[in-house]
């Protein structure tokens, strides 16, 4: 059960309004962390201002998928995890790699920029940083730009996750992979 009641357009003061009518207008979701951060509505402009950012990076979606997924996965956002995972499947990540992360395995996977932005997102997610041979390995395949999007991402998904649960934001029942447990 959510520690925070919803707070409905009706209950919002003029800036949380705002907030509110500007997200909608926008096509913006107001559920999970979009639904805490509305309470402080400078906080929710800077976390859309920053997950449209990193929507529009040019890491790949797919691999930005991988990191968001080991992200919510290691901090366990049952919420954020649910929606990534239906994210990550639309974006043509298998049920075998979801699957993977989830159960907390390394994925098998064929690509080899996939294995590299997997790896840095689960030494970020475990370590809080890289070892310089996989910084290296990065850097050369990715280029400076992409690995540090690559890091903002890990980074700002493990937030969205604490952030979720913290505040225990009710899963949705309609997620393709639920998270598994531990």
């Amino acid at each position: 059960m959510a520690r925070l009641d919803p707070l409905e357009p009706e209950d919002m003061n003029a800036e949380q309004r705002a907030a509110y009518d500007d997200a909608a207008a926008k096509g913006g979701r107001l559920g999970g962390p979009n639904g805490v951060h509305v309470r402080i509505p400078d906080l929710f402009h800077i976390n859309q201002e920053m997950s449209t950012y990193l929507r529009g990076t040019d890491l790949a979606p797919r691999h930005r998928q991988l990191a968001v997924m080991v992200a919510v996965r290691k901090f366990q956002g049952a919420y954020a995890w649910g929606v990534q995972a239906r994210a990550s499947l639309a974006e043509g990540i298998s049920g075998d790699v979801v699957n993977a992360i989830n159960e907390g395995r390394a994925p098998d996977l064929d690509d080899a920029m996939d294995k590299i932005v997997y790896s840095v997102a689960a030494s970020l997610a475990e370590h809080g940083t890289i070892p310089d041979d996989l910084f290296a390995e990065a850097e050369a395949a990715l280029g400076f730009n992409q690995l540090l999007d690559l890091v903002a991402t890990t980074g700002y998904y493990a937030a969205v996750a604490m952030w979720v649960n913290v505040f225990e934001v009710d899963v949705p029942a309609d997620i393709p992979i639920p998270m598994a447990d531990g």
